[in-house]
C-alpha cells in the first residue's frame, strides 16, 4: 500500500496526466467544433460508423485510461522509463493532430497519413510500458483498438470522398 507521501505524489500525478489527456482532447474538440458540425455531416461514411455522441463518451474514457497509464509509469520506481513516456507524447501530439488534420483542415488523406503513424507509436507505447506497468499498458489496448477502428473509418472517408 501507498504511504500518505508516496500516495498524494500519486494523486497529483493522476490529476496532471488527466488534465493533459483530456484537456487536450477537450481543446482539439474545440478547434475543430466546425468540421464535424458543418463538414462531417456530409461525407459518405462505412457500414459501422456509429452514432456522433458515441465519439466524445469513447475518447473521454479512452483519455482516462492514457492519463491513468501515464501515471502510472511516471510513478514507477523502475529507472529508464524515458523512452516509454516520449512514445506517449509522441502518440499523444499525432492524437490531437489527428482531429486538427481531419476535422479543421477536412484532410482525410492527411489525417491517414497521421493515424497511420498514431498507431504505430501506440503499439510502440504498450510495448514500452509493461516493464514499468502491465496494468498502465494494458489499459492502451482499447485504445489501440479503438484507433484500428477510426483507421478503417478514415481510410474509407478518404477513399470515397
Amino acid at each position: 500500500m501507498f504511504k500518505a507521501k508516496s500516495s498524494s505524489s500519486f494523486l497529483q500525478k493522476i490529476i496532471l496526466c488527466l488534465l493533459l489527456c483530456l484537456g487536450g482532447g477537450w481543446v482539439t474538440g474545440l478547434v475543430t467544433e466546425h468540421g464535424i458540425k458543418v463538414w462531417y455531416p456530409h461525407l459518405v461514411k462505412p457500414f459501422g460508423t456509429p452514432p456522433d455522441i458515441v465519439f466524445p463518451i469513447v475518447w473521454s474514457i479512452l483519455y482516462i485510461c492514457m492519463g491513468i497509464a501515464l501515471a502510472l509509469v511516471w510513478a514507477s520506481k523502475e529507472r529508464g522509463k524515458r523512452r516509454a513516456i516520449i512514445f506517449f507524447m509522441i502518440q499523444l501530439f499525432l492524437n490531437f493532430i489527428w482531429t486538427w488534420l481531419f476535422f479543421y483542415l477536412e484532410e482525410p488523406g492527411l489525417s491517414l497519413v497521421d493515424i497511420v503513424l498514431l498507431w504505430f507509436f501506440i503499439f510502440m507505447t504498450i510495448k514500452s510500458f509493461k516493464p514499468y506497468t502491465r496494468y498502465g499498458s494494458y489499459l492502451l489496448i482499447p485504445y489501440l483498438a479503438w484507433v484500428t477502428y477510426a483507421l478503417y473509418l478514415n481510410l474509407f472517408i478518404w477513399v470515397y470522398n
